[in-house]
């Protein structure tokens, strides 16, 4: 008798265990919060990520930035743009065999814009010749890549470090030519 309870006891644990590796692996979406971008740079960066298996996942990040400091210095001219919003989906590949403890490579796309400003120069009604301030607002896309960090508490909040970055392609000459990918993501994973 003692034999037989010391058997179930073990398959019990042993299936117990096997539960808790795939808690994760059930949870498939994930909505995410940026700390860091929301005290840093006053904007709002709101993701959702969808895992398809223990190695790719997909997602859609959008932010939108209204920062008092960042509009006084494109008003005062020490900053050429003004970002205003991004939408980037990416593509995200496990570089660790933990669910619950991981680095990750990504690819992303980003729809962004904003206003750009320029000094032009306007010919007035007597064909004088003046240079002013030109406003004007922009969108880009850019492609670029990020790797970053995952770890998971109770397996299903997560913390999320990333760092990158992507190239815009298309308005270069009045948007941003490079932008930033970085943040450090609140999550609940369910």
């Amino acid at each position: 008798m003692k034999k037989w309870l010391f058997i179930a006891l073990i398959a019990f644990q042993f299936s117990n265990a096997q539960d808790g590796s795939n808690i994760l692996a059930s949870k498939q979406n994930e909505v995410k919060f940026d700390v860091l971008s929301a005290i840093a740079f006053s904007k709002i960066h709101i993701s959702y990520e969808r895992f398809l298996n223990e190695d790719f996942s997909v997602g859609i990040s959008g932010g939108f930035q209204d920062s008092k400091n960042a509009k006084e210095d494109f008003d005062k001219g020490y900053d050429r743009t003004l970002p205003k919003y991004e939408i980037n989906p990416f593509v995200r590949y496990s570089l660790s065999q933990s669910q619950k403890s991981f680095y990750f490579a990504e690819l992303f796309v980003s729809a962004n814009g904003g206003k750009y400003r320029e000094l032009q120069r306007f010919v007035d009604e007597a064909g004088n010749g003046y240079y002013d301030t030109f406003e004007d607002n922009y969108t880009d896309v850019a492609i670029g890549g990020a790797v970053g960090y995952k770890l998971y508490i109770q397996e299903k909040f997560g913390l999320e470090l990333f760092l990158g970055m992507g190239k815009n392609l298309f308005n270069t000459d009045k948007s941003p030519e490079v932008v930033p990918r970085v943040g450090l993501n609140f999550g609940y994973r369910f």
